[in-house]
């Protein structure tokens, strides 16, 4: 009887465990997306496999709605138009350009192939993301890419 009721404790503790499960992104890490946006963010991800999906993370009472959206798959979909700056050493055929939807609301991306994977970066309302040197000491990067380069590189690495 003893045994009984600790195989069902157990049981239901692990599976209240897995039902408290924070959504996570294979591509980019909630604490990656923290520092990148510059404080606490929420994550929403709807991921299939490690090959297609899309995860969101939105910096919490932030007055300017910065955000990060990552988006795979096995489809070309990024806006970008075809004479957009080029990037070396992202993949395949990536690309970078901006777009202003208004005058509130900037965002940034990078666009590439990872062998039959798509894949855009895009960060949204980031003044800096695109600086190749960021005011702040945090992203300081020896090899000068700017924050949303190296997002896109961690995004393509995780993807090879």
């Amino acid at each position: 009887m003893v045994r009984l009721a600790l195989v069902l404790f157990i049981l239901a503790f692990a599976a209240g465990a897995v039902g408290q499960t924070a959504a996570a992104c294979p591509w980019v890490t909630r604490g990656t997306a923290e520092r990148m946006l510059g404080g606490e963010v929420s994550v929403t991800a709807h991921v299939e496999g490690n090959a297609a999906g899309s995860c969101s993370f939105r910096l919490k009472g932030g007055d300017g709605g910065a955000s990060i959206e990552i988006v795979v798959g096995p489809r070309d979909t990024h806006p970008c138009p075809q004479d957009s700056q080029k990037l070396n050493a992202l993949g395949n055929e990536a690309v970078q350009c901006r777009h202003d939807s208004s005058p509130s609301q900037r965002s940034d991306q990078i666009a590439g192939r990872i062998r039959k994977l798509f894949f855009v970066v895009t960060m949204t309302n980031i003044p800096d993301a695109t600086k190749l040197e960021p005011s702040d000491p945090k992203l300081a990067d020896a090899y000068a890419a700017s924050p949303l380069e190296r997002l896109a590189e961690q995004v393509v690495g995780n993807l090879y």
